[in-house]
């Protein structure tokens, strides 16, 4: 079988030159027949994407959520129009509330910060940061935290696509 190759010739992918069937390396070019050919580039998804937005809008609803907190705060004494008794921890309560508005909008802003890092399709780290620290931010029938949820497995599984 192998006497057969001896008289056939290719042509080199790098010169185009004819050469010996069974040449490993191209004795006009240098060209290394035996080195494995590269990888081709790896096509970005829309997952990633797609990610990156859902904790971007996690992090604006964070925002909004820490908003209400703080407006909350200051009005607490109005509660008592809506029938809400706060007689002797109105003080309390809106400490509290204060508390956990600047907590909120810190987490929001990093939330933000790495969804915008998502979108971007850089640091796999950060974006991975937001979308945990967004599962943190409740929002109206917890809707921040499953948008968090959802972009955190998209970013998760299209790590390929961050530089």
């Amino acid at each position: 079988m192998e006497a057969s190759n001896q008289g056939k010739t290719r042509n080199c992918v790098s010169c185009g030159r004819a050469i010996a069937w069974d040449a490993n390396v191209c004795q006009y070019c240098g060209h290394d027949f035996r080195a494995p050919a590269a990888a081709p580039p790896h096509e970005k998804t829309i997952l990633s994407l797609v990610g990156g937005i859902l904790i971007l809008i996690a992090g604006i609803m964070g925002l909004a959520m820490g908003a209400i907190f703080l407006v909350a705060a200051n009005n607490v004494d109005t509660l008592a129009d809506w029938g809400v008794d706060v007689a002797g921890v109105g003080d309390i309560l809106s400490d509290i509330l204060t508390v956990c508005g600047i907590i909120v909008i810190v987490l929001a802003l990093i939330v933000l910060l790495g969804g915008f890092f998502g979108v971007m399709r850089k640091h796999w780290g950060l974006v991975i940061l937001g979308g945990v620290l967004g599962l943190f931010l409740i929002g109206p029938y917890m809707l921040a935290s499953i948008l968090s949820l959802i972009g955190l497995i998209l970013v998760a599984v299209s790590k390929k696509d961050f530089s």
